[in-house]
C-alpha cells in the first residue's frame, strides 16, 4: 500500500519538497524546497547546463491554493556561471520566473484572470499585492504582443487616446481593413509616429496605400516626411467605418509635383442661377 504524497502537486524534476508547514488559524500552508543535486544547473537565460554555482539564495513565491489553503514557497536556488551567455544567471527550476514573485502557474491563472477582471479585483480575489498583479500581466501581455505583425499593412488608421487629464496622450495605430492594433506610442508628436515608420521595411512602406486620421498636423508631417513620401498619396481626415472620398475631407498630395488648389466652379458643378 503507497503511502499518501503530495508530490504529484508539484511536477517540477530538479526540486524536492524537504518540508511544509500548516497554520490552521490562517488557513496557510508553507512547503520548503531545495534543488536536487542529482541534475545539474540549468541557466535560466540560455537553457543550457552551467559551468558552476556563483552563490545560493532564497526567494518565498505564491503557488496556487489548495482547495481552501494559500500555498506558499521557500525555495533554495543558486545562482549558476554560465559559459555560453559569459553572465551569472539563476538556474532553472521550472517552478518560478526570476522577475515574477509567484510560481509559473500561478502567474499563468493571474494572467487568465485578468482577461476577464481588472487587476484590483484579482488582487482582492486572491489575496496578492496589486502591483505584483500588474506586473504579472504586464509581462504575459508584453510576451504575446509585444512584436505585432506588421505584414500585409495597406490601409493605415492613425488617432490618439487621453490616458488621464493634463493632456497626456498615447498614439494609436491600427491596420484600417481588419481593426488590428499594430502600434502604442506615447504622446502625439510627430516623433511618436515617425517611430512607427522607422520599424517597417521598404517593402511594408511601399504597399501602404492611405493613412486614415484626424488633421492632426504633427500626424500629417509625419506621414509626409516618413510614409509614402517618394510616390502620390491620399490623407483621409475622418474617423468612419466607410472609407470614401465623398464622405470626407480628401487631401491628394505629390511630392514631385504638387496639385494645384483650384476654387470649385457652380457652373462645372451643373448648378445655374
Amino acid at each position: 500500500m503507497s503511502e499518501l504524497s503530495i508530490a504529484p502537486y508539484f511536477p517540477f524534476r530538479r526540486i524536492k519538497i524537504i518540508n511544509q508547514r500548516h497554520i490552521y488559524e490562517a488557513n496557510v500552508t508553507f512547503f520548503q524546497m531545495q534543488p536536487d543535486k542529482r541534475f545539474q544547473p540549468i541557466c535560466h537565460e540560455c537553457g543550457r547546463i552551467a559551468s558552476g554555482v556563483h552563490s545560493w539564495a532564497r526567494r518565498k513565491i505564491r503557488d496556487l491554493n489548495m482547495a481552501a489553503a494559500r500555498i506558499w514557497v521557500s525555495c533554495l536556488y543558486r545562482k549558476v556561471f554560465c559559459p555560453h551567455c559569459h553572465g551569472i544567471h539563476i538556474e532553472d527550476l521550472e517552478l518560478f520566473h526570476p522577475y515574477l514573485r509567484v510560481t509559473r502557474r500561478m502567474a499563468q491563472y493571474v494572467y487568465q484572470l485578468c482577461r476577464m477582471l481588472t487587476v484590483s479585483d484579482v488582487a482582492r480575489h486572491l489575496d496578492l499585492n496589486w502591483k505584483t498583479v500588474k506586473e504579472i500581466d504586464k509581462y504575459y501581455l508584453e510576451r504575446d504582443y509585444g512584436q505585432p505583425d506588421l505584414s500585409g499593412l495597406r490601409i493605415l488608421a492613425v488617432d490618439e487616446i487621453s490616458m488621464r487629464k493634463g493632456h497626456s496622450y498615447l498614439t494609436v495605430v491600427l491596420d484600417y481593413l481588419t481593426g488590428r492594433v499594430v502600434h502604442v506610442g506615447k504622446d502625439r508628436k510627430a516623433q511618436t509616429l515617425e517611430h512607427f515608420f522607422n520599424q517597417l521595411n521598404d517593402e511594408q512602406l511601399d504597399g501602404i496605400e492611405a493613412v486614415v486620421m484626424d488633421m492632426w498636423d504633427p500626424f500629417i508631417k509625419a506621414v509626409k516626411k516618413k510614409c509614402l513620401k517618394l510616390k502620390s498619396y491620399s490623407i483621409f481626415f475622418m474617423w468612419s467605418p466607410i472609407l470614401t472620398v465623398s464622405s470626407t475631407r480628401c487631401e491628394t498630395v505629390s511630392i514631385a509635383m504638387p496639385a494645384k488648389r483650384t476654387k470649385p466652379s457652380l457652373k462645372a458643378a451643373g448648378i445655374c442661377c
